[in-house]
């Protein structure tokens, strides 16, 4: 199995965003992973990362939620596993949000061109600063097959 890792800059971040609002084809309500106001992640159950409702939440996994220490801004590790039978591209949208469930700020990754059975490594940044403890939630997942 071939295990891929990238991080996404802000821009790109908005980018994937958009496109998942405008194009989004499963919605979240997806499981909520906490983090505290520090930079060593929080391990999370895999099987918490297991979204309700959508078939491709289940290809997502928040690995760790944290906000870091000293830039303040919040970070989910995920894994990303295709288990469909095809190669397909993952857009992938983060809420953070505070104790209250107000979002403070969102984030996104993609998985680029994952063959059947791979997985990738992604970072989803966020996009503000937050000074709480955040939880991530999985938001939207869309799969783009073929791709």
């Amino acid at each position: 199995m071939h295990i891929r890792t990238r991080t996404l800059s802000t821009a790109a971040l908005l980018a994937v965003a958009a496109l998942a609002t405008v194009t989004a084809c499963s919605s979240g309500d997806g499981p909520a992973v906490t983090g505290g106001d520090k930079s060593t992640p929080t391990a999370v159950s895999p099987s918490a990362a297991v979204g309700k409702g959508a078939a491709t939440s289940a290809d997502v996994t928040i690995d760790s939620c944290a906000v870091d220490a000293v830039t303040k801004i919040p970070k989910a590790e995920l894994t990303v596993t295709n288990h469909g039978g095809d190669t397909a591209t993952y857009t992938i949208q983060i809420e953070f949000v505070d104790g209250g469930g107000t979002r403070v700020a969102e984030g996104a990754a993609i998985a680029n061109s994952l063959a059947a059975n791979e997985q990738a490594k992604e970072t989803a940044d966020g996009t503000a600063q937050v000074t709480s403890d955040i939880t991530c939630k999985l938001g939207k997942v869309q799969r783009l097959a073929g791709m």
